[in-house]
């Protein structure tokens, strides 16, 4: 009656065990475009095949690149956290193994003559089948030297899926760590080319700042002359005024950049040695876009993405083999007597146990059922990340390609327009010399050409980061 008992009670705790609902894998619905629009698909020749060391021309660049992603306080944050993805994952994957473990003991204690250990013992040592060295002696001594292990059988696969789970969020962490990097790379690029432009623009001021003082010295010696009045003075002298003021100000906006990109280098000793933003401009790497479905292989994010995903699905798997029975397999050989000099050299003193279990949830089934909810709906969460992700940076693509097509065209106007306005220069200063132009036209012209050349140092600038951009954007060259 008892062993029929047992085999239904078993019975039930296996059926309601294996009751699990079938759940099919959310799948993206996403697709990419083959092609970008009005975009080089020359994809044996993209990005990803181009490493930060090939892609950037400038040695002062690469060798500020280089020291960022040595010292930079993020790039190591994200470093050690790989570590410690690693350590989760080595941990899964021994939890698939049997776990040994070694145990070595010694206690003394002392029986109350009025307890049934103490009795008993005397009692025992009264029999005359006990010989003498087998007595229990009082206070008593137990030394235990011997090895145990258990081990989960994995049948439903839910150790499996955990250290799936975890190899994935490790190659995760190692993309998060490429994206960082990534990102480093062409942040410091583009406070680099920033640096540039500073550097032309307080160079442009400093270049009309003379041409403003000569023309002020002419003024004056017109009106010394009777051809000119005060007022124009006080106009030429207010516009050197104000071009001063100006480059006090670049020079105050290119130290607070200097320090910015101090901050990404994660270091003060660097040097500020910097090239012309022309020679930047003419040295520059382009760039072939590739195809968009190449973006999903080449770009850390999206590969991050995709393993959080990964990662996700496993932990439903894992979350899912929770419903079943757990297998069990234990046991333990060793030595143990009271007598320390019988502990090894007594054939008698050996043990061994041997067992195996099966545990299987039956009140705890609804906690059970809400972590497997849980894992579905992070897993729901992490498709729609990356779908998000997947879009954002198709747009993005699409978006700095569109940026490159316009500064390209944009540039090509306003450097005619600054050499327009140079020759309008020459020109007001001839005809006002000859009494032919007015001092407001000369001021004009020479106002109109100072914030033109910023504006194309600008241009120049944003031409050279948004190329660094589209770099990062199609992956990095981490391929």
């Amino acid at each position: 009656m008892r062993s029929k008992t047992l085999k239904i009670a078993l019975s039930f705790v296996l059926l309601a065990g294996c009751k699990v609902q079938q759940d099919s894998l959310p799948e993206s619905s996403l697709r990419l475009p083959e092609t970008y629009e009005t975009a080089v698909l020359d994809s044996a020749s993209n990005s990803s095949q181009i490493i930060w060391t090939e892609f950037f021309q400038d040695e002062e660049l690469k060798s500020l690149i280089q020291a960022a992603l040595e010292n930079n306080q993020d790039n190591q944050q994200t470093l050690l956290k790989i570590n410690a993805t690693r350590a989760t994952m080595l941990n899964a994957k021994r939890g698939i193994l049997p776990a040994f473990s070694l145990n070595a003991g010694a206690a003394k204690r002392k029986f109350g003559e009025y307890t049934m250990d103490g009795v008993g013992n005397a009692d025992t040592n009264l029999s005359d089948n006990v010989p003498a060295d087998k007595k229990i002696p009082s206070p008593y001594k137990d030394f235990l030297v011997g090895a145990e292990f258990s081990w989960e059988i994995d049948v439903w696969g839910k150790l499996r899926s955990r250290k799936k789970a975890a190899v994935a969020r490790l190659m995760a962490s190692e993309e998060m760590s490429r994206n960082i990097q990534t990102w480093l790379i062409s942040e410091v690029a583009s406070n680099y080319y920033h640096l540039l432009a500073l550097d032309q623009e307080i160079e442009v001021l400093e270049e009309n700042i003379g041409l403003q003082e000569l023309a002020l010295q002419l003024i004056t010696e017109l009106k010394e002359g009777g051809k000119a009045n005060q007022l124009a003075i006080d106009q030429f002298e207010a516009l050197v005024l104000n071009t001063k003021a100006l480059l006090q100000a670049k020079n105050r906006e290119l130290k607070s950049a200097e320090y910015d990109l101090a901050r990404l280098v994660g270091s003060l000793d660097f040097s500020l040695n910097r090239m012309d933003l022309d020679e930047a401009i003419t040295i520059q790497n382009e760039l072939e876009t590739g195809l968009p479905s190449e973006l999903i292989q080449n770009r850390p994010d999206l590969k991050e993405a995709e393993m959080k995903l990964e990662a996700s699905k496993a932990d439903v798997h894992a979350a899912k083999a929770a419903f079943y029975p757990s297998f069990n397999l234990f046991g333990m050989a060793g030595f143990n007597a009271f007598d320390f000099s019988k502990l090894f050299l007594s054939p008698g003193s050996g043990i061994y146990q041997f067992g195996a279990g099966l545990t299987a949830p039956i009140f705890n089934r609804r906690e059970i059922r809400s972590l497997y909810e849980v894992a579905k709906t992070d897993q729901q969460i992490a498709l729609l990340e990356y779908e998000k992700k997947t879009l954002n940076a198709y747009l993005e693509v699409l978006d700095l390609i569109n940026q490159m097509d316009t500064y390209d065209q944009q540039l090509k106007m306003k450097q005619y327009e600054v050499s327009v306005l140079e020759r309008a220069i020459e020109h007001s200063n001839t005809l006002f010399s000859v009494g032919y132009a007015n001092y407001l036209e000369v001021i004009n012209a020479q106002s109109r050409t100072l914030e033109s050349a910023i504006e194309l140092a600008d241009l120049k600038a944003s031409r050279l980061q948004a190329n660094v951009k589209l770099y990062k954007a199609l992956g990095g060259g981490w391929n």
